[in-house]
């Protein structure tokens, strides 16, 4: 592989083209592979690693090997007595000449190594190969102005390989490929409009057909768009980039003749500098960001960093015996690959179009090849002194840029860490992003997606808590397991004198007013678990107190990356049930009992510390919430925000049911994306509130959640946990499909308007009116059918009714033991 990168040594291949089609293919071996490893090195659609560090590798691996193939290079030079560098004159080192950047005789006269064979030399090195030489062999290769101008260039790609992987979580390979072709257009705007290349009548009629071919490989005719919006901006954010940074990657490259793997060197070590700083920056506003070297016990994350290095190399390799537009064919014909692997390794569909629009894209890109311009004979011609010159786009800007050289790359570096880190943290939110698209009648969620029965918590961890020592109501509660990923149980005195003890899935917290801050603590244990454990899989925590009860399986559906908090009508304020949730700043509008205990206060207080923060949060230090508390669900994505919020809270001692309804809804008016979009899920089919008491049998079955049960009363209690035995046994059988009314194979006439127009109603009943005998026969055999169905149902449901009323009768419980005789008044 690294034999593509001398040009003597592709040789081999006859003709000018000849290592631009190695280049070329070696190009596209790397993308298809890049392109497989990036998505398969994903754990439930992100990474276990952090992105960043990842690229700060990979850039760190690549300079080592330039160094490497530099070093070489100078032991061949002094073996040879070549001169280290032939010096241009001043004013061709500090500016960029690409008016001319393609011609092939700019290359004729140098040898494998890129470097003038002149006979006249500055300096020619001592025989001896040792450090003081090689490093002043990297002092004397490459001008102050283009190092310069390769640390800019790092920016760029900075900005690149960090885009990439938010694009693998948003897109499948073939869409993210097929974008990145759209660039050969782009590109070639770009070339013309900077260094005045010339694009004949073939190119660009082979970049028309190229554009055609691609955009039909993705034609669904009876679909839309497959994402959102923001998906297409961040992939064209990312074109444009390839773009601007390939040409200006070949006008460095080609600027004063220096060493290829000199250039190398200072690009790469500039991009891992650059990229340890992004890591760096990113680990202090994102709190779930990986370490920066966590996650990469898989192979996945190394093959990842493998193929980084190698596609630098190979891009590096392009630009320098071709130009940039040759690179976005060879992504053109990764691109047809792809399509083709992406329906067998993940699942993606495609259209029935995508063979003929595949090769219509390889007929492009050889259609593009063969019709390069000829060489120009005149461009070896010396011009004539009084000839006047055009300065290129760059040409002009590296000379503003010279004059001010480290305030442009400082600004240039800031801005690059802003993109960066907004990426990374509008990433973190992406599963609120997506876009709900229904077609006629379908419904909005695909029942058939689920193939067998799962419980919509087996990513959740469960925290389950008592604000008393009840140790022997534990195995009872151990029945969710099998629902949950974990169960986490709250109680004091777990830990016989050891009130700070916590784990992942115990704790003896004593404190029931600020349990918040305990839940923070789980939070951030599930947070600094390390990458690709069993605890990083879970995706958000459920609290509620020991005596409430969750019919897990009637959650399927919900969405799993909102907040959800109770919403209940308070029946008999101030001190009879409730609170219900509400956000206010003067008291009076909720009579409640807590205002005399100046909970309000504490919670105001510690709402202007965090606005004092200016940590993006929208806050009024002057509304504080109340709410219902013992029941509610936070997504993972927003535990950084709740560790944060309890932290402060906790501080001044705020009350749960002011604090927690206070510091979800700053995170909801902070966080959400429109003003009419609110990431909080208010559920008002919750049972009971925070002092209710004595459900019975029909409201356990009826509601899916509810506060409190009584344990005293044996026969209610234990309605809910045969409920949970029987879903249990349910998990993993297979999921049938919904059929429609309108789509019944048996009776596709049923439902239209000629069936339903075949009655009329008048004072006499019913009789026909203008239809055929046939349609009427039909009609009434589907009513027969729906009768005999009903009297099936009622059948069913008095059967049912008569088990439940069987079930109820006085009978021996095992479910508690003497201890449970007395009532548990919680809050």
């Amino acid at each position: 592989m690294f034999r593509l990168f001398s040009h003597n040594r592709l040789a081999w291949l006859h003709g000018p083209q000849g290592a631009a089609y190695a280049a070329a293919l070696g190009l596209i071996a790397i993308q298809v592979g890049i392109g497989i490893i990036m998505k398969i090195s994903q754990s439930k659609g992100t990474y276990d690693f952090s992105p960043s560090s990842s690229v700060t590798i990979s850039e760190f691996f690549k300079m080592l090997l330039s160094t490497l193939f530099f070093y070489r290079e100078c032991k061949t030079r002094i073996a040879n007595r070549e001169p280290a560098h032939t010096p241009l004159p001043t004013s061709e080192r500090n500016s960029f000449e690409e008016t001319k950047p393609f011609a092939e005789d700019q290359t004729s006269d140098l040898n494998g190594n890129g470097h003038s064979m002149s006979p006249t030399s500055a300096y020619t090195p001592a025989a001896n190969m040792d450090i003081k030489t090689f490093i002043l062999f990297i002092r004397n290769e490459v001008s102050r102005d283009t190092r310069y101008g390769f640390a800019q260039l790092a920016l760029f790609y900075a900005l690149i390989n960090n885009t990439i992987f938010v694009a693998y979580k948003l897109a499948d390979p073939g869409t993210i490929q097929l974008t990145k072709s759209g660039v050969t257009f782009i590109t070639a705007l770009v070339m013309i409009a900077t260094l005045g290349s010339k694009i004949t009548k073939i190119q660009w009629i082979a970049i028309v057909i190229q554009i055609c071919g691609l955009m039909v490989t993705q034609y669904h005719p009876e679909e839309g768009t497959a994402y959102p919006i923001s998906t297409y901006l961040i992939l064209l954010f990312q074109v444009f980039l390839s773009a601007l940074s390939g040409v200006y990657n070949q006008a460095l490259l080609k600027s004063d003749g220096s060493s290829l793997h000199a250039d190398n060197m200072i690009l790469y070590a500039s991009g891992a500098a650059i990229n340890l700083l992004l890591h760096l920056v990113i680990r202090v506003l994102k709190a779930d960001e990986p370490g920066f070297f966590t996650g990469y016990g898989s192979i996945g994350a190394c093959l990842v960093i493998l193929s980084n290095v190698f596609i630098g190399l190979a891009i590096t390799a392009v630009y320098k015996y071709a130009d940039a537009v040759i690179k976005c064919f060879a992504t053109a014909v990764a691109t047809g690959i792809l399509l083709y692997l992406s329906p067998i390794l993940f699942g993606t569909e495609l259209s029935f179009l995508v063979l003929p629009g595949t090769i219509v894209v390889f007929i492009a890109s050889w259609l593009y090849m063969e019709g390069a311009a000829p060489k120009d004979t005149n461009a070896s011609m010396p011009k004539q002194v009084n000839e006047p010159t055009h300065p290129s786009i760059f040409s002009k800007m590296s000379a503003v840029s010279r004059l001010h050289q480290r305030r442009v790359l400082g600004i240039a570096s800031f801005f690059t860490v802003v993109v960066v880190a907004f990426l990374t943290m509008s990433n973190s939110r992406m599963p609120d992003r997506a876009k709900g698209k229904t077609a006629g009648s379908q419904p909005a969620i695909d029942e058939a997606a689920d193939l067998v029965l799962e419980s919509p918590f087996k990513n959740t961890l469960a925290m389950v808590r008592w604000n008393s020592d009840h140790p022997e109501r534990m195995p009872l509660l151990q029945q969710y397991a099998p629902f949950f990923h974990d169960l986490h149980f709250s109680m004091p005195g777990y830990v016989k004198g050891d009130v700070e003890f916590h784990n992942l899935t115990h704790d003896s917290f004593p404190s029931a007013e600020v349990i918040y801050t305990q839940i923070a603590k789980t939070m951030q244990l599930i947070l600094d678990a390390p990458a690709g454990s069993a605890t990083s899989e879970i995706e958000g925590l459920f609290y509620y107190h020991f005596d409430a009860w969750i019919d897990p399986l009637a959650y399927a559906g919900s969405n799993m990356h909102n907040i959800w908090f109770p919403d209940i009508v308070d029946q008999a304020p101030p001190n009879g049930g409730g609170p219900r949730f509400e956000c206010m700043t003067d008291p009076k509008r909720y009579d409640w009992w807590g205002w005399g205990q100046k909970f309000h206060h504490a919670s105001m207080a510690a709402s202007a510390v965090v606005d004092h923060f200016d940590m993006d949060y929208n806050v009024n230090p002057y509304e504080w919430c109340i709410g219902w508390t013992d029941i509610y669900y936070v997504p993972r994505r927003f535990f950084a925000d709740y560790i944060f919020l309890s932290s402060i809270f906790g501080g001044f001692s705020v009350f749960h049911e002011v604090a927690v309804p206070t510091m979800l809804h700053i995170i909801d008016e902070s966080r959400r994306r429109h003003p009419s979009r609110s990431i909080i899920d208010r559920f008002g089919d919750c049972w009971g509130s925070c002092c209710a008491s004595n459900p019975n049998v029909q409201d356990i079955l009826w509601n899916r959640c509810g506060h409190r049960l009584d344990y005293v009363n044996e026969k209610v209690t234990a309605v809910h946990y045969e409920r949970l035995g029987n879903q249990t046994a349910m998990l993993g059988e297979p999921i049938g499909e919904t059929v429609y009314a309108h789509k019944r194979p048996t009776s596709p006439n049923a439902f239209s308007a000629e069936t339903l127009t075949a009655l009329t109603v008048d004072e006499h009943g019913v009789k026909p009116a203008n239809v055929t005998s046939e349609s009427i026969d039909e009609a009434n055999a589907e009513m027969d059918r729906l009768a005999r169905q009903r009297e099936k149902n009622l059948e069913k449901i008095q059967e049912a009714s008569e088990s439940i009323d069987g079930f109820l009768e006085p009978e021996p419980n095992p479910l508690t033991d003497g201890s449970s005789k007395s009532t548990v008044q919680e809050r």
